[in-house]
């Protein structure tokens, strides 16, 4: 499988567009679309999910876990921490045992639930945690 970095390098050669054009498209900087090709930075869901709206792309496909690009056609997210608790229902995990498992506890949920946006690391891990893939756990569909 692929990194983000060279998925999403990828994906501007397939569309012709430059690390600039993509910046301002996004309403980034041209030096953070470079540091996410290198892949020497951590992105954001936001910017993970501007990503995915702007090349029509699954973000399973986008950061690399698939090589099968399911394509959503709804890309909005909820608030995180509410998301995450909607999984951990549907999967029966107690807050207890999450945080007894992982190193999610609640001052995780409060900064998601104040708006926060986790980390593409933090997606995976949650996604490996929960056996379920990245845009189920973001809520598209």
């Amino acid at each position: 499988m692929n990194s983000f970095g060279n998925v999403l390098s990828e994906l501007m050669v397939e569309e012709n567009t430059t690390s600039k054009t993509l910046a301002e498209k996004i309403s980034v900087s041209e030096a953070t679309v470079s540091t996410w090709k290198s892949n020497t930075h951590g992105i954001q869901l936001s910017h993970l999910v501007a990503l995915c709206k702007h090349f029509g792309c699954s973000l399973e496909y986008l950061v690399g876990r698939t090589e099968q690009d399911i394509k959503p056609t709804k890309f909005e997210i909820k608030n995180f921490g509410t998301l995450v608790r909607q999984m951990m229902k549907t999967k029966g995990i107690s807050t207890y045992k999450m945080r007894k498992e992982t190193q999610y506890g609640s001052r995780y949920f409060e900064r998601w639930d104040k708006g926060a946006d986790p980390k593409l690391s933090t997606l995976i891990e949650l996604g490996n945690y929960f056996n379920c893939s990245l845009d189920d756990l973001v809520g598209f569909e």
